[in-house]
């Protein structure tokens, strides 16, 4: 599975799929969140990195995602514990929701408790299981 293949299906799926978040796709106000997303997305060995905390740790892609790039959501935010507005996380949550389940083909997911209250002010993400095959990842 090509990294540039994922991001195609997520650009052309994403305001369908979550129309409630096409605002995060389309809006200038959240374009450096969800270049940051297509970033992770992109970068075979994080993307890789998320899928395998994800796979074996049940690690949330998102809390993944987040603490990666924690020193980067601090300068978007210009916030020191870089705090994210509600509709952010959702939006955040709703993209690699649509990376794993419809990009990936991951069939099953479940809320699971993070503690990133003292960062991004995120209490619950989703782990994603049961691929509908294996997942390898090419550049």
């Amino acid at each position: 599975m090509r990294t540039q293949n994922i991001v195609k299906e997520i650009e052309s799926g994403f305001s369908e799929k979550y129309a409630n978040f096409k605002e995060f796709q389309y809006d200038a106000k959240y374009k450096a969140y969800w270049d940051k997303c297509l970033e992770a997305v992109s970068d075979r060995e994080l993307l890789s990195h998320i899928v395998f905390c994800n796979d074996l740790f049940e690690t949330p892609p998102v809390k993944t995602f987040l603490l990666y790039y924690k020193n980067d959501f601090i300068l978007i935010t210009g916030s020191s514990n870089a705090i994210l507005d509600v509709f952010v996380k959702k939006s955040i949550g709703a993209f690699w929701g649509m990376a794993f389940r419809y990009a990936l083909g991951y069939t099953e997911k479940k809320s699971v408790s993070v503690s990133m209250s003292e960062y991004f002010g995120v209490r619950t993400a989703t782990c994603f299981s049961k691929p509908e095959k294996k997942i390898v990842l090419e550049a």
